[in-house]
């Protein structure tokens, strides 16, 4: 048995690699070790780390660190003590440790080879915190055997999405103005549309990203603010909820300006360092504030979503454009960074019985 495993590391800003050292962990008693097929490519928080603008408050630890959150893969060995989980059975979200060894610590740690689930049940029936393992061992969860896993390394942002719009309260009554027509705006704005949404307005500087969001989630109108700014365009029109799906206080602040008496104003997308203090005093008077920059019990919502695909109401590849072999990362990187691409996903396990790679031709990897 191999004890190290290939990995996407960032040495330090700016700086990602593949690199070949990283020991393989070995399960503990109650630990489960997961064969990763596929990690998506996060637009937004991937970026932040690759950069050095996600503080060690929201979960950056030092580098060089391994990153990715948004793994899919199979179990392949089971520690003594694993009692509710099988060999076989697929997870998303597997673990590094904190300390993932050789010097490398893990932010997230989706892109390696390997990674670690826990049995929670076995756990708690023999008296132990699910924490026993560390805070990491809240993240992970089980998705159905049937399930696509080239579209499993979505399934956190599908759950994200998910989560988010109904704790912002959007439903069949309620006009929804959204900021970013990226993959987790696109993403809302599907849902927005599932529930009924009655009237639904997009935001972003992109004209293709914009007609692909109109033209996947159904939105009732699309607004390109690199040509006309939002108050030229909506003038006095007022929505009940806006969603900052972009990232930046001065959206907010804006976005408030366009709500109804008793509107509520979401924030989703991650603030970056530098760019964290919010004037509340600026923000429209009669009106609330949501902060949701970071998910909030959303793996509860991968029932939703996996119906959502069984009854053709979701496809999970309108998300994403690009599937790529991991060791073309950076042509990844590339594709996200200039916008060539909604969303990409990495191909880790090479030898995998899953759909091939494609790209948004069509054409196979």
């Amino acid at each position: 048995m191999a004890m190290h495993m290939k990995a996407i590391a960032v040495k330090g800003p700016g700086q990602v690699e593949l690199v070949s050292d990283v020991p393989k962990p070995v399960p503990r008693e109650y630990e489960a070790l997961v064969e990763v097929h596929y990690c998506g490519f996060c637009n937004g928080t991937d970026f932040q780390i690759i950069n050095g603008l996600m503080s060690e408050k929201e979960g950056m630890r030092p580098y060089p660190t391994i990153l990715g959150h948004e793994g899919a893969g199979v179990v392949v060995e089971l520690g003594s003590k694993v009692r509710y989980i099988d060999i076989g059975q697929k997870f998303i979200h597997p673990n590094l440790r904190k300390d993932a060894g050789a010097g490398y610590s893990k932010t997230y740690g989706g892109f390696a080879e390997y990674g670690l689930v826990a049995d929670r049940k076995a756990l708690a029936e023999d008296g132990f915190s699910p924490h026993r393992y560390g805070e990491d061992y809240l993240r992970f969860e089980r998705i159905p055997d049937d399930f696509d896993l080239q579209d499993a390394a979505i399934m956190a942002p599908l759950c994200e999405a998910l989560s988010a719009v109904k704790y912002f309260g959007v439903d069949d009554e309620k006009s929804v103005l959204i900021y970013g027509a990226g993959p987790m705006g696109t993403l809302a704005a599907k849902y927005a549309k599932l529930l009924k949404c009655p009237d639904l307005t997009v935001v972003d500087m992109d004209q293709n990203r914009l007609e692909r969001a109109q033209r996947i989630s159904g939105v009732d109108r699309i607004l390109n603010n690199a040509r006309v700014s939002v108050g030229e365009y909506l003038h006095d029109k007022r929505f009940d909820i806006v969603i900052d799906l972009v990232g930046h206080t001065n959206i907010l602040l804006e976005g408030s300006q366009f709500l109804k008496p008793f509107g509520k104003l979401c924030a989703m997308g991650v603030l970056k360092m530098g760019d964290e203090m919010l004037n509340v005093t600026h923000l429209q008077n009669n009106t609330m504030l949501h902060m949701l920059n970071f998910p909030h019990d959303e793996y509860s919502f991968i029932p939703e979503v996996c119906a959502y695909v069984e009854q053709g109401l979701l496809r999970p590849k309108d998300f994403y454009e690009h599937v790529l072999p991991w060791h073309e990362f950076k042509t990844a990187m590339e594709l996200v960074k200039n916008k060539q691409t909604i969303k990409a996903v990495l191909k880790i396990k090479a030898d995998g019985k899953e759909q091939p790679a494609w790209t948004a031709n069509g054409s196979n990897i």
